[in-house]
């Protein structure tokens, strides 16, 4: 029976996929395939999955308020085609959301309590027939020291870089390979010092331009720092956070200078809310959402990408005033 594991890019989308793999014991590219996306690209993923799947199962990726009817949709007819559908997140979900796909017969299943690797061995084992093993255990305490941002696993900074060696086509190759290697009980292999190197060698000069670009608004009564992120390192998180400390920022707004949507982050204020309110989803501290820009924009900012800057301002300072500010968004 073939199986689809759609997941996120991310080290816990990669660590989720390796143990869900293990646990099928099923082999990869054979019988097994794996596709990785964007919480906001799920529902056009889900429209290009191979036609003889007869199992999918998503993991690391909560829906998106502005998709979250096209997924249904797709899910709806998957269903009726006899495909067997389970979902894995850590993500915080509307109630009603659950309600609704598991009316569909999809196997849903949500903890907030772990990170999204952490749901898949808790939960996948009694959706398989199998059991976790010790690498399951140590794979799990590195992904989630590192996606809840505890660093309390010495693996864990080392794990969270090298998942994002390169980016576009040859990165989906590298976190497959990555996939591979973790789900056949591998935590580290020598190939990995060389991508750990160089990511942290592009990591420092990656801080040094866009830590330059910063910009500090005062939002009624909140400090929120925007930056067009360079393509490539440092990760979205370790830009996020070190922007909130630098600038003493309530919420940090990180807009790809190449792409379609932007990331929240904050150590204050609930930005799942605001990332809501802008068509995303994600995390109190962690969240993101779609860029949307119109066709004329998306144009003009191959050209002057600080377009995509300012259309951000504009989204986010609106979004804030109708939410109340951040006082609203306290916790």
């Amino acid at each position: 029976m073939r199986s689809v594991i759609v997941t996120h890019t991310d080290l816990d989308g990669v660590a989720s996929a390796a143990i869900y793999l293990r646990l099928l014991g099923s082999e990869l590219g054979v019988d097994t395939d794996i596709v990785f996306t964007e919480p906001y690209k799920l529902h056009k993923t889900l429209n290009n999955l191979p036609r003889d799947a007869k199992r999918l199962a998503i993991m690391d990726l909560g829906p998106n308020a502005g998709t979250f009817n096209d997924i249904v949709h797709k899910l709806r007819e998957l269903r009726d085609q006899g495909v067997g559908v389970e979902w894995y997140d850590h993500h915080r979900w509307r109630d009603d959301w659950i309600k609704e796909l598991t009316s569909l017969g999809v196997r849903v299943h949500v903890d907030t309590s772990t990170c999204a690797a952490g749901v898949v061995a808790r939960y996948a084992p009694s959706e398989l027939g199998a059991e976790i093993d010790e690498f399951v255990e140590k794979l799990v305490s590195a992904t989630c020291a590192a996606d809840l941002w505890v660093w309390d696993d010495p693996w864990a900074p080392k794990l969270y870089r090298v998942v994002g060696r390169y980016r576009g086509a040859k990165a989906d190759e590298w976190r497959r390979r990555l996939v591979k290697g973790f789900s056949e009980g591998s935590l580290w292999w020598p190939e990995l010092d060389e991508a750990l190197d160089e990511y942290v060698r592009r990591e420092l000069e990656g801080f040094e331009k866009n830590l330059r670009r910063a910009r500090l608004l005062e939002i009624d009564g909140c400090r929120v720092v925007f930056v067009l992120k360079e393509p490539g390192p440092p990760n979205t998180s370790i830009l996020g956070n070190s922007l909130l400390y630098r600038y003493q920022a309530d919420i940090a707004v990180i807009v790809r200078k190449r792409g379609t949507g932007l990331s929240l982050r904050s150590i204050s204020v609930n930005v799942q809310r605001l990332a809501y309110a802008l068509g995303g989803g994600g995390h109190p501290r962690a969240a993101g959402a779609p860029l949307n820009l119109g066709l004329l924009k998306r144009i003009l900012s191959a050209i002057w990408p600080g377009i995509r800057l300012r259309h951000a301002q504009t989204l986010v300072i609106n979004a804030l005033r109708s939410l109340g500010g951040c006082s609203a968004l306290r916790e």
